[in-house]
C-alpha cells in the first residue's frame, strides 16, 4: 500500500504545472524569472512573464519576456536538452538569455542591495546615490592602469577631461544623461566651446575626436551591461538615417610601412654603420642603438615597444637551443585566460643585431635590459617604454633624414605594419601571419605554432622578411660612392 500511495503522489506531483522558470538568490536578493498569475489577460487566458526580486518578503516585479498560458509556460520550463527539435525549445533559449543577463545585474549591484536600487537601476528613473555614469568612467580607467594598459588609460582619462570641460555649464549627475548630452560634448570637440574666463577650449582634431567618442561609447556600454542605462535611447551609430552622434572613423596607417627594400636598407644601415660624420660622436651611439631596436620590432613579428622591454631568455628560448622565442603580447593580456602567445624565430638577420645589442643570454633575465633600466613599478616601466618609443621615432627620422634622404616619419607601429604587410606580399598564409602578430587568443602557442607551422616553417616565413641574397636594392645604390658604383659595375661585367 504504501508503494502504490508513493507513486501515486509522484504522479500528482509531475501533473502540476509550473509557474517559476528559474530562481536564484543573491546577498539578501531572491530573484525568479516567473509568469505573473496577478494579472491575467481578459479574452486571452494568458499571463504576463516577469523576474520578481524579493527582499525581506517584499517583492518587485519587472515584466521582461511576452505572454503565455500557464501550460505553454509550464512546457516551456520542463523542457531539457533532448527537446531541442521542439518548437518551444528556442523561448526556452530566452528565458535563460533574460535571466542570465538580470541576474548578472544584480551581481554587479554588490551586497547592499534594496528594492529601490534594483528598481531604480532597471527602469532608469532615477539615479543611485553611490555611483554615476563619470563614477563608472573613471573605474575603467583604473581598471585599465591596473591592467599594464597605461596608454589606453591614459586616453580615457583624456576623453573623461574633454566631456567635463565641454560640458562645464550642465554637469552630469548620477546616470541622467541622454542623445542630446553626447551630441553636445560632439559638438564642443567641433566647434569649441566658452569656459569661464570666455576662452574658446575644447576644439580638436577628428581623429581625436573618434577616439574619445570611442571611448565614451564604451562607457555607454558598461553602463547599459550594469543596467543603469537600459532604457535610454542608445547615442551612437554611423547610419545617416538614425539621426545620432556618428563616430569618424581613424586614419587608416595602410601607407605606414616600409617595403622589404628599404627595410633591409635600414639593417644594412646597423650593420655597416653607415652615419654622417657630421653627427655629434655622442649622437651616434644612441642612434645606432635605435636604429637596432627598430629591426628586432620587424623581425620579431612586428611587436611593439613594451613587448620588446619584456622579452625574456625564457625555458623556450633554451629548450629550442637559442632558436626561438616565445613571449604574451603585452596588449591583449587579460582578454582570455591564455593570452597570445607567440613565438619568434630567431633568423640569422635577427641574431646579428641581438649579437650587438641585446644583453648576453642569462635565464630568466631580459634581452633589452637598458629599454627598461631599473624601472620596477607599472608606473616607472610605463614611463619608461615611453621615453624609449619617443627616442626610437626621433633618431630615426633623423637618421632617415641625414643619411637616407627619405621623408618618411618612422615610427614603432611602422614595425608591425611593415611585418604584415611585406609577410602578406611574399604571399605567406594569411593564418600564419595573423598566428604569429598575436591577434588569435584562444588557443596555446603549442596549438598554434608547434602543430600547425614547425619552427622549420617558421625560419622559412620569416627570411623573406629581408633581401639579403647581396643583390644591391636601388636605395643601396643611391649610396654608393663613385668607387663603390665602379666595383659594382665592374663584378657585372
Amino acid at each position: 500500500m504504501l508503494f502504490i500511495q508513493n507513486l501515486q503522489n509522484e504522479e500528482m506531483k509531475n501533473s502540476q504545472l509550473s509557474t517559476a522558470y528559474m530562481t536564484a538568490r543573491y546577498s539578501c536578493c531572491t530573484f525568479s524569472l516567473i509568469l505573473d498569475k496577478r494579472h491575467p489577460k481578459k479574452d486571452k487566458n494568458t499571463l504576463p512573464v516577469a523576474m520578481r526580486y524579493t527582499i525581506n518578503r517584499k517583492s518587485w516585479y519587472h515584466y521582461v519576456e511576452g505572454e503565455y498560458t500557464i501550460e505553454e509556460f509550464s512546457k516551456i520550463c520542463n523542457l531539457n536538452t533532448k527537446s531541442v527539435r521542439s518548437e518551444l525549445y528556442s523561448k526556452k533559449l530566452q528565458f535563460d538569455s533574460v535571466f542570465n543577463k538580470y541576474k548578472e545585474l544584480i551581481e554587479h549591484l554588490g551586497s547592499n542591495l534594496t528594492l529601490e536600487k534594483i528598481k531604480a537601476v532597471i527602469t532608469g528613473e532615477e539615479s543611485i546615490a553611490n555611483t554615476s555614469f563619470i563614477d563608472v568612467w573613471k573605474r575603467k580607467i583604473k581598471e585599465l592602469s591596473t591592467n599594464g594598459r597605461f596608454t589606453t588609460g591614459e586616453s580615457y582619462e583624456c576623453a573623461l577631461k574633454s566631456f567635463l570641460k565641454i560640458l562645464w555649464k550642465q554637469p552630469v549627475e548620477g546616470f541622467h544623461i541622454d542623445k542630446s548630452i553626447i551630441e553636445k560634448w560632439n559638438e564642443g570637440m567641433i566647434e569649441g566651446v566658452k569656459d569661464r574666463d570666455g576662452e574658446l577650449v575644447g576644439k580638436i582634431s577628428d581623429t581625436t575626436r573618434g577616439i574619445y567618442l570611442r571611448s565614451a561609447r564604451v562607457i555607454w556600454n558598461e553602463c547599459v551591461k550594469l543596467g543603469y542605462l537600459a532604457n535610454t535611447e542608445y547615442p551612437f551609430s554611423n547610419r545617416r538615417d538614425m539621426n545620432l552622434v556618428s563616430i569618424p572613423k581613424g586614419n587608416t596607417r595602410r601607407a605606414e610601412f616600409l617595403d622589404v627594400d628599404k627595410m633591409t636598407t635600414l639593417y644594412k644601415t646597423f650593420i655597416g654603420k653607415k652615419y654622417p660624420e657630421s653627427w655629434p660622436s655622442d649622437f651616434t651611439p644612441n642612434v645606432h642603438y635605435s636604429l637596432g631596436l627598430f629591426p628586432v620590432q620587424y623581425l620579431c613579428n612586428g611587436f611593439n615597444l613594451a613587448d620588446e622591454a619584456g622579452l625574456t631568455y625564457d625555458d623556450y628560448y633554451y629548450s629550442t637551443n637559442g632558436k626561438a622565442f616565445r613571449f604574451s603580447r603585452k596588449k591583449t593580456a587579460g582578454r582570455s585566460d591564455e593570452g597570445a602567445e607567440v613565438i619568434i624565430p630567431i633568423i640569422e638577420p635577427l641574431k646579428k643585431v641581438l649579437d650587438e645589442i641585446a644583453a648576453p643570454p642569462q635565464k630568466g633575465a631580459l634581452v633589452f635590459p637598458d629599454i627598461l633600466k631599473d624601472a620596477k613599478t607599472d608606473e616607472e616601466i610605463r614611463r619608461r617604454t615611453t621615453q624609449e618609443n619617443q627616442n626610437v621615432r626621433k633618431r630615426l627620422q633623423i637618421l632617415c633624414k641625414d643619411a637616407l634622404g627619405w621623408e618618411e616619419k618612422i615610427s614603432g607601429t611602422w614595425a608591425r605594419h611593415s611585418f604584415a604587410t611585406n609577410m602578406r606580399n611574399a604571399g605567406v598564409d594569411m593564418q600564419y601571419i595573423s598566428e604569429s602578430m598575436g591577434h588569435s587568443t584562444k588557443k596555446s602557442v603549442t596549438a598554434l605554432y608547434l602543430a600547425s607551422y614547425p619552427l622549420d616553417k617558421q625560419f622559412e616565413y620569416n627570411s623573406r622578411l629581408l633581401n639579403l641574397d647581396n643583390k644591391p636594392t636601388r636605395a643601396d645604390i643611391k649610396q654608393m660612392t663613385k668607387a663603390e658604383l665602379q666595383a659594382l659595375l665592374l663584378k657585372m661585367l
